[in-house]
């Protein structure tokens, strides 16, 4: 294959090694382990919404009832949902999300390939790709294989595939301009916000870069910043239905953060130890000699490439955050500025391969003096780092971790156990236990049941602030839980329900069903008349105002009236659930579920946006008209 068939073909084989790093995504054997089988989960709840018409809104489907894709990003779920459903179902849940995390694996590759070569050239950014795909091992909070694979927050990896490629095609539309120029970037921007909105955080200073480094190119002045700002527009707008709003409930999020690391760290772990978990320790000092190589021969992308690589890694660190006071601010550590090191190792890595590139091409071309200075920097970055101790054991500092959650044998088993007991269950929730919090191995039964659950224990994959768990079976009964299904002894209050079935390690408890309504007034009663997921109806009976407690998880957004006249509706904390309660006399009651703050606006700027984008995309721009005199 020559060179220029190796161009040619070089995107392609980009996507093929991406799809390479997990290659049962081909015949639709995703990984069942970690976060993936509650990315799973929560596609099968996206499944329902979509099939009501709704992206967004409320839903019984999980803890006492959640506002859905409200804390967490849509784009992941949204995708394996419309897989399933445009299928028809033929693919089954793995297939579909096969499909859509195959596509993830190709995209990003891609991606970082198209970043990578115009610095690189095509045969050395496959090179590149190569190590960070199979080499890299990645770590906690910081990209790489283990960080999107194994433990499957691969919707954060797509947000920063599609930062990539926005960031790939950004120069191009900062020194050429023109209407049609910032669609692509554009939309990219508000797919990657879709997808994670770290990279609203991301972006913005990736790209800030790029306005200073590309500045006299495009002409100098305010047009660089201007086609960024269009560019930004394009992509907030896009998002903005989604992203606004999630801004906006800040304050009823649940707190997840990580700190910066600090400087002294970041220094020492370029000429020793560990520059970014799971990266091999011999790429930061080639990249360091990569750095000089794309300062001097890189162009304006190469000089981009250094900034952006150390201004990634330097974001990771306490010190910028230091300059203006907020090193331990609560919003830095919720940011979680770590995640900076997810790009920081890819272009870490692009970086060491130039500083190799260089050198072979220096050997080839003779340049014995080039060749014979480069070689002393490489050799003596490689001594510094061999002679600090080289890299941790194993490769990482990160204890190993067991993440197939079940062999092959026992997913049949849970299988087969869930199709026999499966009639035996009463109709209602399907509480998924193991002693456990972290382990969510058996939310792989929720796109086999398709049923609404409860898992006892940490949910990830969404930062809602009611979430909660219990053993208690009678507060299991009041969340409409009628099974529990373990893959474990069950503990404390647990061990007392009657067992259903029973194979190898997983068994299914029943559990009474109670009221999810309940008259907290002596000699009064609630009914539910209709249960939906936005909309519930009661009627009230006793001698005055009744106090009604609903076993339902409270949002600002629920409105309650009766007979036309607005019921305040207050929070309730029972047993560490945030639940709903309200006082109005005898009568119906009509509970709904409105719209978030900032919510029309925001969709309403989101359809505008895609106007635009339609219009800009599908207009041609206007031909110079030319005199008759000038022919």
């Amino acid at each position: 294959m020559g060179v220029k068939d190796l161009g040619r073909w070089a995107p392609l084989l980009a996507v093929l090694l991406g799809t390479l790093a997990w290659p049962s995504v081909w015949w639709g054997s995703p990984p069942h382990s970690a976060d993936h089988n509650v990315h799973l989960a929560n596609a099968v709840e996206a499944e329902l919404l979509l099939r009501s018409g709704r992206l967004v809104g409320w839903s019984d489907f999980q803890f006492a009832g959640h506002p859905v894709h409200a804390f967490y990003p849509p784009l992941a779920n949204l995708c394996v949902a419309s897989v399933h459903l445009l299928t028809g179902g033929l693919l089954g849940w793995d297939g579909s999300y096969g499909v859509v995390l195959g596509v993830f694996l190709g995209g990003f590759a891609l991606a970082l390939f198209v970043l990578l070569r115009p610095v690189l050239g095509p045969f050395w950014a496959l090179v590149a790709l190569g190590l960070c795909l199979f080499v890299d091992r990645g770590g906690t909070y910081a990209g790489g294989r283990h960080w999107y694979l194994d433990m499957g927050v691969w919707p954060f990896g797509a947000s920063v595939a599609l930062v990539l490629a926005a960031l790939a095609r950004l120069p191009d539309s900062l020194v050429r301009g023109g209407r049609g120029a910032a669609l692509v970037p554009g939309v990219l921007l508000g797919l990657a916000l879709l997808a994670h909105p770290f990279a609203l955080v991301l972006f913005f200073p990736m790209a800030a870069l790029q306005v200073a480094v590309f500045w006299r190119e495009a002409g100098g002045g305010l047009h660089a910043p201007r086609r960024w700002l269009a560019v930004s527009a394009l992509g907030l707008g896009l998002a903005a239905w989604w992203l606004l709003p999630f801004l906006l409930r800040g304050s009823q999020a649940e707190h997840v953060g990580a700190m910066p690391q600090s400087l002294g760290r970041l220094w020492s772990g370029v000429w020793g130890g560990e520059l970014v978990p799971g990266l091999p320790g011999w790429v930061g000092p080639l990249a360091v000699v990569g750095s000089g190589v794309a300062w001097w021969k890189g162009g304006s992308r190469g000089r981009w490439l250094v900034l952006a690589t150390w201004g990634a890694l330097l974001l990771t660190t306490e010190a910028p955050y230091w300059l203006l006071g907020l090193e331990k601010h609560r919003a830095i550590e919720g940011v979680q500025v770590v995640r900076f090191r997810a790009v920081g190792r890819l272009f870490l890595v692009g970086l060491a391969v130039l500083s190799v590139r260089e050198l072979a091409h220096a050997l080839r071309a003779r340049r014995g003096w080039e060749a014979g200075v480069l070689g002393l920097l490489l050799c003596a970055g490689l001594g510094v780092w061999r002679l600090r101790g080289g890299d941790p054991p194993g490769g990482t500092s990160e204890p190993p971790k067991r993440f197939q959650c079940y062999t092959a044998e026992e997913e049949a088993g849970l299988a087969r156990l869930l199709r026999e007991s499966g009639p035996r269950m009463a109709q209602g929730r399907v509480a998924l236990y193991n002693p456990s919090a972290h382990h969510h191995c058996l939310l792989l039964a929720v796109p086999w049941l398709e049923r609404p659950f409860f898992k006892v224990g940490y949910t990830p994959a969404t930062v809602f602030g009611g979430k909660f768990s219990t053993l208690e079976p009678r507060m299991l009964g009041h969340l409409g839980v009628t099974a529990v299904l373990m893959d474990a002894p069950a503990e404390g209050p647990l061990a007392g329900l009657p067992v259903l079935a029973r194979w190898g390690r997983f068994e299914v408890r029943e559990v009474r069903q109670l009221p999810r309504v309940n008259a907290s007034t002596p000699d009064a009663a609630a009914e539910v008349l209709s249960w939906e997921d936005e909309a519930v109806r009661l009627r009230l009976s006793g001698p005055g105002s009744t106090g009604v407690l609903l076993w339902m998880g409270w949002a600002p957004e629920w409105e309650a009236t009766h007979e036309g006249q607005a019921v305040p509706l207050e929070p309730a904390l029972v047993e560490g659930a945030r639940l709903m309660t309200l006082h109005a006399d005898p009568g119906e009651v009509v509970l709904r579920f409105g719209a978030s703050r900032g919510a029309r606006p925001a969709a309403l700027l989101s359809v505008l946006t895609v106007l635009v984008v339609a219009w800009a995309a599908l207009s041609r721009p206007r031909r110079p008209s030319v005199s008759a005199g000038s022919s």
